[in-house]
């Protein structure tokens, strides 16, 4: 891996925080010229540091007020069966971020929906229809405390 240079980190640090970004206050921060600023930038997608753009929306302005943490325990841990459940994992749109996880469980999705009916639509329509799964495990989220997309670095 590259060793980024102070002024990447920074640029970085920046773009975490506000991707909207006016150039001129990034030539202003950085001290650099716009060309190097851009030029920066490029390289940090290219390399990969920079993996997209998108703009964060508030799940409750859009009808998305119940949050469940979810946690599964595989039947087996089969490398073919586990493949098998994170690809139809991967397929379910209610899933924001799912992890295969050591401990107790063997994977923990965050899922977001509606209301409580449209999760218990969820988990019996899609959730629990997929094989291997021995166990679900709910947790409701009462009130989101933090959430950040900011890596401390």
């Amino acid at each position: 891996m590259e060793i980024l240079s102070k002024q990447e980190i920074e640029l970085l640090r920046i773009l975490q925080k506000d991707s909207k970004f006016e150039i001129t206050t990034l030539t202003e921060r950085l001290n650099m010229s716009r060309t190097s600023v851009y030029e920066r930038i490029k390289k940090l997608e290219s390399e990969g540091y920079i993996k997209d753009y998108v703009a964060l929306v508030d799940p409750k302005k859009v009808g998305l007020n119940f949050m469940v943490i979810v946690n599964v325990s595989l039947n087996s841990q089969r490398i073919e069966y586990v493949e098998e459940f994170l690809e139809k994992v991967n397929g379910l749109e209610e899933i924001m971020e799912a992890y295969v996880t050591g401990g107790i469980f063997d994977v923990i999705l965050k899922v977001v929906v509606k209301d409580p009916d449209a999760f218990n639509d969820f988990v019996t329509r899609k959730l629990s229809v997929i094989p291997n799964i021995s166990k679900i495990q709910s947790s409701f989220v009462m009130r989101q405390i933090k959430q950040t997309t900011v890596l401390p670095f």
